[in-house]
């Protein structure tokens, strides 16, 4: 079932960008300017589905709440994914061809959670055996870390990720959160987290 693979559709909006870097400095800073509470609006992907994204930064942790919904106001909730982190390392600045700054930076995975949040997706995921398991139960969340999931496994706990922000006020633009190969080198303007 192509929903619960939400990842993939966020890394390919992730992939899309209107911002290019054009130099970096090495540096690396404390995680303060990113720290708190970062949202997004009610946006629909590619599958005309709704969701809200919530990201909260405390010292080197890190939370990313995607929130799908049934509905194009996200008021009828369907499933969430809670992705916890920990290390977060802010490394090198980045400017962006407009101006903005930005860094690179490095965080570890610490828990790739998924909630089914409607009782007719809950018969779903148990009709199926969805992730290997027929016991899903309303609002109650398995832990999916290192979790084959049909063609789809997910990040092992201490797998460390590399990514990319662009801070532009009281607006951050992420760039992926790649575990192989080097830094992403754009970030995406598709989706806006706002600091609350």
């Amino acid at each position: 079932m192509k929903n619960i693979y939400i990842i993939l559709i966020l890394i390919s909006f992730i992939i899309i960008s209107c911002a290019k870097k054009s130099d970096t400095s090495s540096t690396t800073t404390t995680t303060t300017e990113v720290e708190g509470i970062w949202k997004t609006v009610c946006y629909l992907d590619s599958d005309d589905i709704s969701y809200i994204t919530t990201i909260t930064v405390s010292g080197t942790d890190a939370l990313e709440t995607i929130e799908a919904h049934t509905d194009s106001s996200c008021a009828n909730d369907w499933y969430k994914w809670d992705y916890s982190f920990s290390s977060l390392s802010i490394e090198d600045e980045v400017t962006f061809d407009d101006g903005t700054k930005g860094h690179k930076y490095t965080l570890n995975v610490a828990s790739t959670n998924f909630t089914p949040q409607s009782s007719s997706y809950v018969s779903t995921l148990n009709s199926t055996s969805m992730c290997g398991y027929s016991d899903w139960t309303l609002n109650s969340s398995k832990d999916l870390a290192g979790v084959t999931c049909g063609a789809v496994t997910y990040n092992l706990k201490n797998t460390t990720g590399k990514g990319l922000y662009n801070l532009v006020g009281n607006n951050l633009f992420l760039g992926g959160f790649i575990t192989t190969g080097s830094y992403p080198t754009t970030v995406s303007t598709e989706i806006t987290y706002v600091k609350q």
